[in-house]
């Protein structure tokens, strides 16, 4: 449930052909468990990656959270660390970030 659940949230992230969200899906991978857990989520936002549109607004945020988010910080689990990486919103009922 957990990789599912990521794997959406990076689907939202890989938008456009080597954008700063790409680069943070990317980086979000490598904090994996495992070698395969990170292959396998590589690939995935590899698809993903051609056929997302990100707004400008997107791109923003993504150059944002490419520069607070990293593995330390995803590992604590906390709302904190995954609104850094741009896994959750700071509040789960605003709905301005566009379904993300």
């Amino acid at each position: 449930m957990r990789t599912a659940s990521l794997l959406l949230a990076l689907a939202a992230l890989s938008a456009g052909c080597q954008s700063d969200c790409y680069t943070l899906a990317q980086n979000i991978c490598q904090c994996a468990a495992s070698q395969a857990e990170q292959q396998s989520c590589i690939s995935q936002i590899a698809l993903i990656n051609g056929t997302a549109n990100p707004s400008s607004a997107d791109l923003a945020r993504c150059t944002q959270e490419l520069n607070t988010c990293d593995c330390r910080m995803l590992e604590t689990g906390t709302l904190a660390a995954k609104v850094a990486c741009g896994l959750a919103r700071p509040d789960p009922n605003d709905r301005s970030l566009g379904g993300r």
